[in-house]
């Protein structure tokens, strides 16, 4: 959608509430505003036409949303490294942590004292 320079002048405070329903912002009320939309979005492409929209269930809450699980699989090395660093932050041992988790480590902790 893209507005003629035409029309910006002819949009002023007096009209506004009839540029929003011809703009598609309210709903067009009469059938000036329907056309102008009409126009407005003549080359506009739809990517729902074969789709079916039951408002019924949308405005009475009973729309159903399908929801789907998708498995996580992680592979043994990401296992193995989450489990070196919870031994890590248990026992206190910094020599296995690599660099950059101490860097991350030592600027969070540095975060947190400018803060108070």
């Amino acid at each position: 959608m893209a507005i003629d320079k035409k029309y910006i002048g002819k949009i002023s405070e007096d009209n506004l509430d009839d540029w929003l329903h011809s703009t598609g912002f309210l709903y067009p009320i009469n059938e000036k505003q329907l056309d102008r939309f009409s126009k407005l979005y003549e080359d506009y492409d739809f990517k729902l036409k074969d789709a079916n929209i039951d408002i019924a269930s949308i405005i009475n809450g009973t729309l159903c949303n399908k929801t789907k699980i998708i498995p996580l699989k992680l592979s043994s090395d990401f296992n193995n490294e989450i489990e070196n660093l919870r031994m890590v932050a248990r026992k206190g041992q910094s020599n296995n942590l690599p660099k950059h988790i101490i860097d991350k480590m030592r600027n969070k902790h540095c975060d947190s004292d400018d803060k108070e």
